[in-house]
């Protein structure tokens, strides 16, 4: 990819963020200024940090659908060894570890059996789900103390973990050679196979690196609210998937940027938060957003016929 392309590839959704934010600060007053805009960088936080991993994933061609399931598995292991008066520490560690498994069944069920992305994790997003509830459904888990707490409290502490997490994804993809490998995995798996590069292996570890950050994303939600549940991360694949793709990774795979990720939460996070300002009702917001979606996915499948055509 060249440089103009790839400066096209943040512009678009940047001006696209820029229209959308400027058109509901005309109609919403009460969304231009700096309360609304911490909020929405709040609330921006645990859906980014999941994000960044599923931005890997999608590059090198994983579709994740169990990162929801795995949020509410770590937030569980979590709770359950605090309750246990393990150290805080170790709880977090004991999480990260969780989801970096959940991470390394679904790499190699997808590798090993040959069943699509797709299948293979909806199925492990169920068992997750389970193992979950086996672990923690009749456990109040709560109460974890202002230490932990403060990690997920306020402005700064969900900042630092985004920084810390988009920080670890940049550097995979721009400065190692798996990174490098996934964009050649998703664009042409069997093109990167003949030309050596070892795909099972790789593909493991991106399954590992989505896993780990869906797992640092449930420790910050159980931070957030203080408390761990089995209900939680319902449904945040889909929201995960529609933030990168809405930032401009392919959900083809071998394109993409944890740069443009940023843009595309921003955008689902300053639509949420706008249409609540407008009082737009709740149903409608759902329409809206399905919409973006939509459209960010059609926009992708355009471009990457064009380019094949080219």
């Amino acid at each position: 990819m060249n440089i103009n392309r790839q400066t096209m590839a943040v512009v678009r959704p940047l001006v696209g963020l820029i229209i959308i934010a400027g058109t509901i600060a005309v109609f919403a007053p009460t969304f231009r200024s700096w309360a609304a805009l911490s909020n929405v960088l709040e609330n921006a936080s645990v859906l980014f940090v999941m994000c960044t991993g599923m931005t890997v994933a999608l590059i090198g061609g994983c579709l994740d659908l169990s990162v929801g399931s795995t949020y509410a598995l770590v937030s569980v292991v979590f709770g359950q060894l605090m309750m246990n008066h393990v150290a805080m520490p170790l709880a977090i560690a004991g999480g990260l570890v969780a989801g970096a498994l959940c991470g390394v069944a679904n790499g190699v069920i997808v590798t090993g059996t040959g069943i699509p992305p797709l299948i293979a994790t909806l199925g492990t997003q169920l068992m997750f789900r389970g193992i979950a509830n086996m672990i923690g459904a009749a456990s109040n888990m709560s109460n974890f103390g202002a230490a932990f707490d403060s990690l997920g409290a306020g402005f700064w502490g969900p900042m630092i973990i985004c920084l810390i997490s988009f920080a670890i994804v940049w550097f995979f993809l721009t400065q190692t050679k798996t990174g490098f490998h996934s964009f050649a995995i998703g664009g042409n798996e069997e093109v990167a196979r003949l030309a050596g590069i070892p795909v099972k292996r790789d593909k493991i570890i991106f399954y590992v690196i989505c896993g780990l950050m869906a797992a640092l994303s449930g420790i910050l939600y159980t931070a957030r609210v203080d408390m761990a549940q089995v209900n939680r991360g319902t449904g945040m694949e889909l929201w995960a998937i529609a933030g990168v793709v809405i930032g401009g990774t392919s959900a083809f795979g071998g394109v993409g940027s944890v740069v443009t990720t940023v843009i595309g939460v921003l955008i689902i996070s300053v639509l949420q938060a706008g249409m609540i300002h407008l009082h737009v009702e709740a149903f409608l917001q759902q329409v809206v957003v399905g919409a973006v979606i939509v459209l960010a996915v059609w926009l992708d499948f355009w471009q990457r016929r064009r380019t094949m055509r080219g």
